[in-house]
This record gives structure tokens, sequence and C-alpha cells, in this order.
């Protein structure tokens, strides 16, 4: 019996590649890890790539509309050399293919294997003005795209609201206690979400999730942007909140620099960044335990995750506290 979203045998894979696209052979699969999605390397004659199979039933993405639309993204931002990995086409003409099985339908993308190689988070000053040029000219060029498919808005409810909620769902859950402690803070957080300046520049489509791992770096290419899973319509300081989170802070100024060259932040905006990233972490603890909860993780994992989440947001609130003092 075929469990819902199982990592799928290598050789079925194989031959389900060899049916949906036109690759030269021999094709080898081989499992590279599981997150939000469950990717492969792929080797098809002398070409390289990467295989995503989707999970079903994430919190974030409803329909098969969902991933349409990142798809078509992705293929528009190549087109206007924004340097994101577009998805190969399948010898029937689509981005998203599928593959039956005995209990579900699981979708996959094939991707061109990134050029240059994995980068850290402690880029030199040039990279991370250029990784800045980059994430700015994705925010402009992203004004202009259409699409007949849907994709999600990062408003307060879906940032905060709904994160907090299904955190409380496992802390309940395993006896930790409720986040009546976390409202406070949360409430502050959604007043100053909407005093933000939402206008074409400010709000619109973002890459959602531009950490160290979904991005690689050549000399001779530049930066390869990929994963764009958690794309959608939301704040663009969501993008640079992210590399507040996950980069040095030197290397975040300079990022910002680099951004700045391209659109010049608001005042508020800027100020907000700190605050943003406590967002994104309420979102990333939903998130996981969601990812958890649609892969049949053990009881114990997901407790561990609903642990570190309660200790981060107590953290932050006692932060978040200690600046309003500071007002």
């Amino acid at each position: 019996m075929q469990h819902i979203n199982g990592i799928l045998n290598e050789e079925t894979l194989e031959a389900e590649l060899a049916s949906l696209y036109d690759l030269a052979g021999p094709i080898s699969c081989t499992f590279l890890r599981r997150s939000f999605n469950d990717h492969y390397a792929v080797n098809a004659g002398d070409q390289k790539y990467i295989l995503r199979i989707y999970l079903n039933k994430k919190s974030y993405i409803h329909n098969q509309e969902n991933i349409h639309f990142e798809l078509d993204f992705l293929t528009y931002l190549h087109s206007k050399n924004v340097p994101a990995i577009p998805p190969l086409i399948s010898k029937n003409n689509q981005k998203l293919c599928s593959i039956r099985l005995e209990d579900e339908i699981r979708y996959v993308a094939l991707f061109p294997f990134a050029k240059g190689k994995p980068i850290e988070p402690d880029l030199t000053e040039d990279q991370a003005v250029a990784f800045g040029e980059v994430i700015g000219k994705l925010h402009g060029e992203s004004n202009a795209f259409r699409s007949e498919f849907s994709r999600y808005y990062l408003n307060a409810k879906e940032l905060i609201a709904e994160p907090l909620n299904q955190i409380e769902v496992y802390t309940s859950l395993f006896g930790l206690g409720n986040l009546d402690f976390y409202r406070d803070a949360a409430g502050k957080l959604m007043e100053g979400l909407n005093r933000l300046p939402k206008d074409q520049e400010t709000f619109g489509l973002i890459h959602g999730d531009p950490n160290p791992s979904n991005l690689y770096f050549s000399k001779t290419n530049g930066f390869s942007l990929f994963d764009f899973d958690h794309c959608g319509f939301g704040y663009r300081i969501h993008d640079l909140a992210v590399v507040k989170l996950c980069y040095p802070e030197d290397v975040y100024d300079s990022v910002v620099k680099g951004y700045e060259r391209i659109r010049k932040l608001h005042k508020n905006e800027k100020e907000f960044i700190p605050l943003y990233a406590d967002i994104l972490l309420v979102k990333k603890f939903s998130d996981i335990l969601n990812m958890l909860e649609v892969t049949g993780a053990d009881e114990t994992t997901k407790k561990s995750i609903a642990s570190n989440a309660m200790k981060t947001l107590k953290e932050m609130s006692n932060h978040e506290a200690k600046m309003d003092d500071r007002r």
C-alpha cells in the first residue's frame, strides 16, 4: 500500500521520466533530500537535471493552479533575464506533469541543473551587492507578470494569525501550553505590517525564501535562483527579511545596498525588516509542522518542533517587549 507523499522509487521515476520528457539515455535518478518537496538528481546522457516531486496537501499550496502559477512565473522571469531556473517542457508541452500511483497522484517538474556551485552565507561584498540587485530586478520585472492561474497572498492572516493557530494546535496537543503570552506581540506585528506602504513597488510577487540553499553562484554566470515553492504576493521586504535571518549582518547590509540600486526602500520598510524576520520565524515553524503532518512524521519529531517553536516565541516576546520599552 502506497502511503500519501511516500518517497518514490528511483527506478520507477527513471521509467516515468523517459515517458514524460524527451531526454537522452541512459537516465538515472538519485534521491537528494526531502524538504517542502522531494528532490532528485537526474542524469540523462551527458546532461544533469533536478526533479522536483511536489508534496500533496501542503497548507500553502491549495491546488494544481498554484503550482502552474509558480512554473509560469519562473519561465517569465527567465525570459526577462532574471537568473531564475525555468522548468523543462514535457513531450506533451507541459511544465507540470503527473505520476499516477495506486493511492494518489504526484505532481512533478524537471529543471536544468543550475550553473555554478552552492553558496555559503558569508558572501563577499561584491557578491552580496549583486545578490541584492538580483532580488530588486526580480521584484521590478514581476510587476508586469500576468497569469491565468492563482497564487496565495502573504497578508497578516497568512503570515501571523493562521500560523500561530497551527502552532498552538501542536503545543496544546503535546502539553506544552497555549500561546496567550504571545498574543500582544503578534497584534503589534500585525499592526506594523498593516502600516507598511502598499503599492506596486512595495507589494507584489516575491521569491519567498532566498536562503543560501536556494542559490548557486558561478564566476562566469553569476547567481542562479531556484526553488520558488514559497513564492506569492507579499510585501517586498519579505525577501530581504529572509536575508536578514539567514546571512551575516554585513552580508545583509550589502544585499540591501544592492537592492536599493534598483529600488529605494521607504524608511518604515527598512525599519520593519527585523520585526518581519520575527514574523518569518512564526511562519517557518507552522510550515514545518504542516510538512511533518503531510509526510507522516512521528510524534516525537512533531513534539520537538513544537517545543522549539514555543521556546522561540517566548524569546521573541521578550525581545519585542524590550524594543517597546526603548521606544
